[in-house]
């Protein structure tokens, strides 16, 4: 028997600089989504995060970076939310301080996070970004994001050895914390910024089936039948 699943919910976060919006029908990124929250400023503090229906959660957001600048090359992919994405972002520098990211209330019980940070310049230098478990390297490959035509994973977790082109964003799976942590590093004052566009938290718990149907077995005049119960919808 199959039986219909309610879809994932997420949030996703467009670090703005009160600029480059995205509106509420756009879909940016990897995983399809709307409703995203624009943020603006280069520092905020329990800021309440939205969901893709535009409801308030109980996930909140503290971020911390220089400062936001909002002339980044665009991407050049063919989703155009994507592109306002990568316009606007925060960023960090090793003389000020980095990027720092703190989620807290997370509501779900396991979930993604994706995060879109890359390099947008032609220096090569490496730069990272890390939850504290798991951190990911990553350069630009000599190109500025108007080269990317796709976004590029960053898989590299070792350093001296970055996944390198335009356009990237990283994925820390899996996570099952109700609170998370993002430092980026390897900025280099007037020489590399590590600039952070956005993020998305998408659950990843079980869906529980619309149906809420228990199976169940009885013998009944020698034979094996099945029977089903729904559950009370209180």
């Amino acid at each position: 028997m199959s039986v219909s699943a309610s879809l994932a919910s997420s949030s996703g976060v467009n670090f703005s600089g009160g600029v480059h919006t995205i509106a509420a029908s756009d879909s940016p990124g990897i995983v399809p989504a709307i409703n995203w929250n624009d943020i603006a400023g280069a520092s905020g503090t329990n800021i309440t995060l939205n969901d893709d229906t535009a409801t308030a959660t109980t996930a909140q957001l503290t971020f911390t970076a220089t400062g936001v600048y909002n002339l980044f090359s665009p991407t050049n992919t063919s989703n155009a939310a994507t592109n306002t994405l990568y316009r606007s972002g925060i960023v960090g520098n090793n003389t000020t301080r980095e990027v720092s990211i703190s989620l807290s209330g997370i509501p779900y019980s396991s979930y993604d996070l994706y995060v879109f940070a890359s390099a947008d310049t032609t220096a090569t230098n490496q730069l990272s970004i890390s939850n504290g478990t798991t951190t990911f390297y990553y350069a630009s490959g000599g190109q500025n994001n108007l080269g990317a035509t796709a976004l590029l994973q960053t898989t590299s977790t070792t350093s001296g050895s970055p996944t390198t082109g335009p356009g990237q964003y990283q994925l820390f799976s899996g996570l099952t914390g109700s609170s998370v942590t993002l430092t980026t590093g390897g900025s280099i004052h007037n020489v590399i910024s590590n600039n952070v566009f956005g993020f998305q938290i998408v659950n990843t718990a079980q869906p529980v089936p619309e149906s809420s149907m228990i199976m169940g077995l009885v013998f009944f005049g020698g034979g094996l039948f099945a029977v089903s119960r729904r559950k009370n919808q209180n």
